[in-house]
């Protein structure tokens, strides 16, 4: 039986905590579930860096560097709908 590499259980995990951020949300509401998967993939991150080889971890930085221009759209997206612009 072959050992399971860290990036499988690292998917696995993300896999894991997206769908339970999908039920939790619901389809209402895509910007709390966007900023529930930044604030996953931010804690990810933190955990494994110990462990993790550097091509995973840039494969990560990635994933970070999507989701804060995703977080950057929804809270300009809000500021303009509280300034009513």
């Amino acid at each position: 039986m072959n050992p399971v590499l860290m990036s499988e259980k690292i998917t696995i995990i993300f896999t894991t905590w997206t769908i339970a951020m999908l039920f939790l949300t619901g389809d209402e509401n895509l910007e709390i579930f966007f900023v529930l998967l930044f604030i996953g993939v931010l804690i990810m991150r933190q955990l494994t860096d110990v462990y993790a080889p550097s091509t995973l971890k840039d494969r990560m930085s990635t994933f970070i560097y999507l989701f804060v221009i995703i977080f950057i759209v929804i809270v300009g997206q809000k500021i303009i709908t509280i300034l009513g612009l």
